[in-house]
């Protein structure tokens, strides 16, 4: 929900819109979806029990997130870096 809403999407949706809009605006590509599906799996599951999440499971989804937010935010900036405003070229 927050990378959607900071891409520009709405606060108040589901979790599912907001992969759509995601996937929609290309921040999530098709060979993506089987790991985001389980970060949403996982979270889905965390949200509804209070059984806690194997240290395996745990540490999976947390890379699963990790790599979504650089892909998402780390990658883009640092391609900046590289990037010649169309001012100075």
């Amino acid at each position: 929900m927050h990378i959607a809403v900071d891409k520009g999407d709405e606060e108040g949706k589901s979790f599912v819109a907001y992969l759509d809009f995601l996937k929609s605006s290309g921040y999530i590509t098709p060979p993506m979806m089987d790991w985001v599906d389980l970060i949403q799996k996982n979270g889905n599951s965390s949200t509804h029990r209070l059984q806690p999440a194997s240290p395996e499971r745990a540490l999976s989804t947390l890379a699963f997130t990790s790599q979504l937010l650089k892909l998402v935010y780390e990658m883009a900036n640092k391609a900046q870096q590289y990037v010649t405003p169309a001012a100075a070229q």
